[in-house]
């Protein structure tokens, strides 16, 4: 253990680092300990925290890079406002809660005295300013929104462009059914929103903290090799940036009686919350529940008959005004950029209006005044003696909307759903609704004892994969098709394991096994003659995508070239729309989701006036055309590779030599799996940016002991020139992990 100076502590605790760098702290009692986890978060990630807290406020223009796709993630996040009201939100906090938050910017801010302006700030000219509990509300704001909510409101987006492009109507209603059932189209075809954000801002709210993909299963002592239950948790998202989005610490201090308690795992620098963790008493995890918490409605606008500029809403056959709040952007080049926001009960417009109509508008449920109690939530989790009361507690979080996995000392495990969900009334919530009719607005809140729990099932595990989700009267939790193959691969392998050991969990967290090609390749093979060397190679390949599977890399573009051939003409979705949808599966999933489901079908629509089994073999007979059927086959990593780059300065080294030799981007590394897999290796390059969906963090841990293993795409420090900048990448790559130790008697061992 190496000793750690804390040179502007004002509290007395002690940390040390193991030999990953993790972060051991020993303090006196639980204040002390929210305190020394800001001051860590201060002087290891100080940067990613203030950036982070500026992009979130909808000041990157002003305060990081005055680029195009930063001015339009700004003008995006003041829109949805969710850097307003927090002083309110703070205000509403328990007292309890507060001083917590509290205790932790203190911290912070001590922290930040200590490193002052790192490198970063310098590069960009920033001053850290104090942080504050806003600032926690702040990034809380940042999780559930730019991530999560903005990945459903792209999704359903998608779903009314593919409208408005006019597509057959029957085609569209099969390939979404039941979704789309009783939806008049008409209403939606001359709906005006903005333009869709620009690929390199979709990719930079990709690269904020968002669990829009995870993995998380308990199981129970009686499938447990020990004995005792046993947790895992992998939550998914970019992992090419360093540093890495998590923070990994060790907390240890005394609680009632002296009694010794300590808390490890995953924590988010600018927030005093565990994502992914354990105590002596209860581990947990979480997964993004994809619920449906974002709703677009149609406005129908008018100019003010009385004032110029000004327009109206309707409400039945009444016109109410607008009351634009004026959102002033600052840019580094001193000029600024005055956004109107049009907002009322229901929503905000998608942008300011130019003409009469009908126009997009769009609403979150995280925006309503309470939702930043949630953090409170998250700190009640570390103190709750057992899965029942964890389960309890975090029934009724109202943001982002979860799936929580749970498993505790006593070998009880659970799955408890969280998140406010908006109560409709004759709405999927898949396609827009008119605002002007009352009775189509949001009638309040699901009651928390209606969303999906599970304690101690007769199968011994639970588990979630951002798989369907419903109420407990049946009622879908989200507005269209969600895959389940990761779900199901799980399941699978849990019920095959009678008697798991930790050494299974870590191997099915880096399991490549795609269901999704073992249900799809039997329909598409079947319509190749034996002889048809698509048919030759892939009729033996073992539907897994390890780095070197040559049948990988051929599914896939097998794959892509059938929903080309079949969805992808002029009648369709389109060629250029659907090689878009298919190279962009973390936006585009419902699409894609929905056309797996068609693809198997005998009779479709969608090959109603052709034949589908001339359309399949078409789609083989390019692919050999192309010459993407050759000796030696291309491999997996030769098409899902990616570099590991420098969050602050990559960018502007931009894949270079220079880049590489200063160490902001790493040699080509091979991403196995794919977004099927239980590893899920998803990669989207363009020609400025690569951006990655993966396992940003590996947990597994079994409760009969007081340890936990681990790995993370990076290390603790996001200093490129420390030894713990990307000291856990190599144990990443290789599906190895490191041990951490709570309890203090038996000592960290790394």
């Amino acid at each position: 253990m190496q000793p750690m100076e804390l040179k502007a502590s004002r509290v007395d605790f002690t940390a040390s680092r193991d030999a990953a760098g993790v972060p051991h702290v020993e303090c006196g009692c639980w204040l002390e300990a929210v305190y020394a986890l800001g001051y860590l978060h201060a002087i290891d990630r100080p940067s990613q925290m203030v950036f982070a807290r500026a992009v979130a406020a909808g000041r990157a223009a002003e305060l990081l890079a005055d680029r195009p796709q930063m001015l339009e993630m700004d003008r995006f996040l003041r829109r949805a406002g969710i850097h307003r009201r927090l002083a309110e939100e703070v205000g509403m906090l328990s007292p309890g809660v507060l001083e917590q938050l509290e205790w932790y910017c203190r911290g912070v801010n001590d922290g930040l005295k200590e490193v002052g302006r790192t490198l970063p700030m310098w590069a960009v000219g920033v001053q850290p300013e104090p942080w504050t509990p806003e600032s926690v509300m702040l990034i809380g704001n940042l999780l559930s929104f730019a991530g999560l909510a903005v990945g459903e409101q792209e999704s359903e987006r998608v779903i009314l462009e593919l409208i408005q492009l006019g597509i057959d109507e029957e085609r569209l209603k099969e390939l979404f059914r039941p979704y789309l059932d009783g939806v008049d189209f008409e209403p939606l075809r001359d709906v005006k929103f903005a333009k869709q954000m620009s690929d390199d801002t979709l990719e930079l709210l990709a690269d904020l903290p968002r669990l829009a993909g995870s993995n998380a299963w308990a199981v129970a002592p009686s499938r447990s090799a020990s004995g005792a239950a046993m947790l895992a948790s992998d939550p998914h998202l970019e992992v090419n940036r360093l540093p890495a989005i998590w923070y990994e610490a060790v907390l240890r201090w005394r609680g009632d009686a002296g009694r010794p308690e300590y808390a490890m795992g995953a924590t988010l620098p600018g927030c005093p919350l565990m994502a992914v963790g354990r105590t002596p008493r209860l581990a947990w995890g979480v997964t993004y529940m994809h619920a449906n918490t974002s709703d677009f409605f149609i406005e129908d606008l008018r100019p003010h008959p009385d004032r110029d500029g000004a327009w109206q809403y309707r409400r039945g056959d009444a016109w109410l005004d607008y009351r634009p709040r004026r959102e002033r952007i600052l840019r580094r080049s001193g000029s600024e950029v005055v956004e109107s926001v049009y907002e009322n009960e229901v929503g905000v417009l998608t942008a300011a209006p130019t003409e009469p109509g009908r126009h997009l508008s769009v609403a979150w449920i995280g925006s309503r005044p309470g939702g930043g109690r949630s953090i409170g939530v998250w700190l009640d989790v570390l103190h709750s003696a057992s899965a029942a009361e964890a389960m309890d507690r975090v029934r009724g979080c109202p943001h982002p909307s979860l799936v929580w996995v749970f498993a505790d000392s006593a070998g009880h495990i659970g799955k408890q759903a969280s998140g406010w969900l908006p109560t409709r009334r004759g709405a999927s919530g898949l396609t827009p609704t008119p605002a002007w009719d009352v009775r189509r607005h949001w009638q309040g809140v699901t009651p928390p004892e209606q969303l999906p729990r599970e304690y101690d099932p007769p199968r011994g595990f639970v588990a979630s994969a951002n798989e369907e989700a419903y109420l407990a009267d049946g009622a879908p939790m989200h507005s269209h098709a969600l895959h389940d193959y990761r779900r199901r691969r799980i399941d699978e392998r849990l019920t095959e394991l009678p008697r798991a050991t930790l050494a299974d969990m870590r191997e099915l967290q880096y399991d490549v096994t795609s269901v999704h090609a073992r249900d799809l390749l039997p329909a598409l093979l079947a319509h190749l003659p034996d002889d048809h060397p698509v048919k030759q190679r892939l009729a033996e390949w073992d539907c897994r995508f390890d780095a070197q599977s040559a049948g990988a890399a051929l599914f896939m573009n097998f794959y892509q070239s059938v929903l080309l051939e079949i969805f992808g003409h002029e009648r369709g979705i389109g060629w250029r729309r659907m090689i878009y949808l298919a190279t962009r599966i973390g936006y585009a999933q419902s699409v894609l989701t929905a056309i797996d489901r068609v693809l198997p079908k005998v009779t479709s629509s969608w090959w109603a006036h052709r034949d589908k089994h001339e359309l399949i073999r078409a789609a083989a007979d390019k692919l050999v055309a192309r010459g993407a059927v050759r000796t030696p086959p291309p491999r997996w990593s030769d098409v899902n590779s990616f570099h590991f780059t420098d969050r602050f300065f990559g960018a502007t080294q931009g894949r270079t030599a220079t880049g590489r030799l200063l160490g902001f981007e790493s040699a080509r590394t091979a991403m196995p799996g794919c977004h099927a897999t239980p590893f899920q290796g998803h990669l989207k390059a363009t020609a400025t940016r690569e951006s990655t969906f993966a396992p940003s963090y590996h947990f597994v841990t079994d409760l009969s002991t007081d340890e936990a293993w681990t790995n993370l795409p990076g290390g603790p420090s996001e200093n490129r020139f420390s030894r713990w900048y990307k000291s856990d990448i190599p144990l990443w790559t290789s599906g190895q992990y490191k041990r951490l130790v709570g309890c203090q008697s038996s000592g960290p061992d790394g």
